[in-house]
């Protein structure tokens, strides 16, 4: 099925317009039969010009497929099709409607119990996910699960997606952290030497950025002869927070926008700071966040202690992992 088998729309409605999707609400005035599903209304996510297509498209429907089949209490919308190719125009995919708020928007009315089970909920979900084990770093394939290239925010920020290609730099999957890590390297040293229309000069105040390229360079053949040690590569959300779970007071209805989704190394479960359970727009919501954010730390410290953990991997998923994977898997300036 594709979406010259939809019949006639009764309304489309852009709902959410993200930094590389625009989400539309579809609404029929006739009911479509979709994989034993009656459906009247879903949600058609269309990449932005700039979006790792087709691969962003790919990884969004891998694993949320995934999830539902290895993880079915982690609920997510079923993909109904989709259509991945290498221009955004025509890639989409359609997918399950679920007529729920983000906890964002809900938090701040929900009782202190209610926060209190929802934070242990989330931190469960990321016990979760951590428990689950790969051999690769990368994305997934929705064909079959296996191991596809990367698709990160970082790897698309001011620019860099047009160089998303083998041709470029190694866009994976890739076997090791070691090699993964170079990657960032060679995809920054690519992005510095090529993309002169995209480079912010803002930052180049005491070095060029042929000079900066040089030390990149530098660094990268220092990482290339040193040992950089292997951790569990582990299911990582990629964009866990708030605003990415739908739920009806302290009960989660669906993880959604799992493109950034991808086996990573385990400390890197917790790299992007704590869980943000409200946008903090004012001081009361950054409060609110810092709270909440660090009571889930506890919850998933608790949770992992409860499932018989071995310490050193408690450590690493706490946030005791390697500072130059880190620093590689983000934009890097002077």
């Amino acid at each position: 099925m594709g979406l010259q088998d939809i019949g006639e729309v009764h309304k489309a409605k852009l709902i959410a317009t993200g930094g590389y999707n625009s989400i539309w609400l579809v609404k029929l005035h006739n009911p479509l039969h979709i994989k034993s599903t009656l459906v009247s209304q879903f949600i058609v996510r269309l990449p932005s010009d700039d979006a790792l297509v087709p691969d962003q498209i790919n990884n969004e429907v891998a694993f949320k497929a995934f999830v539902a089949a290895n993880l079915p209490h982690i609920p997510v919308p079923k993909v109904y099709f989709y259509h991945a190719t290498s221009q955004p125009q025509t890639s989409f995919i359609v997918e399950e409607y679920i007529d729920c708020p983000p906890l964002s928007a809900t938090w701040m009315s929900l009782t202190p119990c209610q926060k209190n089970n929802m934070a242990q909920k989330l931190a469960a979900i990321l016990v979760d996910l951590a428990e689950v084990r790969f051999d690769l770093i990368g994305g997934l394939n929705p064909a079959d699960f296996s191991s596809a290239p990367t698709v990160e925010g970082c790897k698309i920020f001011k620019g860099r997606g047009k160089f998303h290609r083998n041709d470029c730099y190694p866009i994976g999957p890739y076997k090791s952290t070691k090699e993964y890590i170079l990657s960032c390297y060679d995809r920054e040293i690519y992005y510095y030497t090529n993309a002169a229309q995209d480079i912010d000069l803002d930052l180049f105040v005491d070095v060029t950025a042929q000079a900066f390229v040089e030390d990149l360079k530098k660094k990268r053949a220092s990482l290339a002869e040193s040992h950089i040690a292997d951790e569990p590569f582990v299911l990582v959300h990629g964009d866990f927070h708030g605003r990415n779970i739908l739920a009806q007071g302290d009960q989660i209805t669906a993880v959604i926008d799992w493109e950034f989704a991808g086996s990573y190394p385990l400390s890197e479960t917790l790299s992007g700071g704590d869980v943000d359970v409200v946008e903090a727009d004012s001081e009361e919501l950054d409060e609110e966040n810092t709270v909440w954010g660090r009571k889930i730390r506890r919850f998933i410290q608790d949770e992992v202690v409860k499932r018989k953990w071995d310490q050193s991997q408690i450590s690493l998923l706490m946030g005791d992992g390697s500072l130059t994977l880190g620093e590689a898997r983000v934009e890097m300036i002077p």
